[in-house]
């Protein structure tokens, strides 16, 4: 077999695999409910209950840094798996064995600095959260 041979039934294999999950998205049948209430409806059942779409800022802060650090250690873990495959395969060669040992220290440098940072503003946020609700408390007496 050609590669031109090969790429077309790929394309073709693709392309075909497309148009099938366009017609059936369009044969289903429309419902009452709307997307939003499938999606919140979802997330609930995910969530065991503790899924709110009425969330304050501060739960949505907390949930986008929880997101963000999951992000960061994901991207860590790929950097560091891909800097240990180079260096594994780098045979000798002493240019990928640095590439390799320069990737890993920054990589745990990187995360250093992140786990730093979310500890500080975990700490910023938790004082500025204890001096608010002081505050409030010997107002309101």
């Amino acid at each position: 077999m050609t590669l031109t041979y090969k790429r077309s039934i790929i394309f073709g294999l693709a392309l075909s695999m497309l148009f099938t999950s366009f017609s059936l998205a369009l044969a289903e049948e429309d419902t009452t409910e709307s997307a939003t209430t499938t999606i919140s409806a979802g997330l609930d059942s995910a969530a065991e209950g503790s899924y709110s779409d009425t969330a304050s800022l501060t739960e949505f802060i907390g949930n986008l840094i929880q997101v963000l650090l999951t992000a960061t250690g994901i991207l860590f873990l790929v950097l560091t798996v891909y800097a240990g495959v180079l260096y594994m395969t780098a045979a000798g060669d002493e240019n990928k064995i640095k590439k390799a040992k320069g990737m890993i220290v920054s990589a745990l440098i990187g995360l250093i600095i992140i786990i730093g940072a979310y500890a500080l503003t975990s700490y910023v946020i938790s004082a500025l959260s204890t001096a608010s609700t002081a505050t409030t408390e010997a107002s309101t007496t």
